[in-house]
Formats: C-alpha cells, structure tokens, sequence
C-alpha cells in the first residue's frame, strides 16, 4: 500500500468517526431522533468501508523485524476493530429502530466504542513512516 492512500484510508475513516459521533451528540442535545440515526447510518458506511479494505487486501504488512510492531499491522487491526464495530452498530441500530428497551443504552455504548477507535485511529496517524 502506497502511503498517499494508507493516509487516504484512515482520514476518510476519521472522519467519518467525527461526523458520525458528532451527529449522536448534536441529535442528544436537539432531542432529534433523525440526527441520532444519520450518526447510525454513517457508522455503518465506515463499517463497510472497513470490510471492503479488510478483504481487498488493500493492506500489505510487511514482514516484522521483531522490535517494533509496523504501522501496517496497526492500520489492519484496526480496520478490523472498525468492522467488528459495525456489527455492534447494526445492533444498536435495530433497537434503536424497534424501540427496543435498552436502545439508548445501546447508543451510549456506540458512542464510547466510537471514541476509543478515533483516538486509535489519530495516534496511527501521528506514527512516523
């Protein structure tokens, strides 16, 4: 993987970790519900987004000398954990929109999980080549 679209793959990802967290927060405060689930929905495109470099293979890892872990493992991983996240997204989105009991809950979780990821992802970021 060329560096130009390594950092295209993680700032695209970046941001849309910001946009959907902002979106969450922004419908908290509003009492809109639409702005909640537009948080949702672009959560699920960056799972997707994840899913499509995982199994493209659009990350090479070089091999690992044995002092320091490559930033391509870092980037692969997570990508990983951002696919794992979507699945944690889906469910939190189907109880959102079946008004399932713990729907909120479910949401605050998202939330949390959404936030470990992009400081995950901007320390990758601030890795030197």
């Amino acid at each position: 993987m060329q560096p130009n679209s390594f950092l295209g793959y993680t700032s695209v990802s970046q941001w849309a970790l910001f946009l959907g967290i902002a979106a969450i927060v922004f419908g908290w405060i509003e009492k809109k519900e639409n702005f909640i689930l537009i948080g949702q929905f672009i959560f699920l495109v960056l799972g997707f987004i994840a899913l499509y470099v995982v199994f493209t293979d659009k990350i090479a890892v070089p091999p690992n000398n044995g002092i320091q872990i490559p930033k391509e493992m870092k980037v692969l991983t997570y990508f990983k954990s951002t696919a794992l996240f979507m699945g944690l997204d889906v469910i939190s989105l189907l109880m959102t929109l079946f008004k399932i009991r713990f729907h909120k809950v479910s949401t605050y979780i998202l939330i949390f999980f959404a936030l470990m990821l992009f400081f995950m992802v901007f320390n990758i970021q601030q890795m030197a080549n």
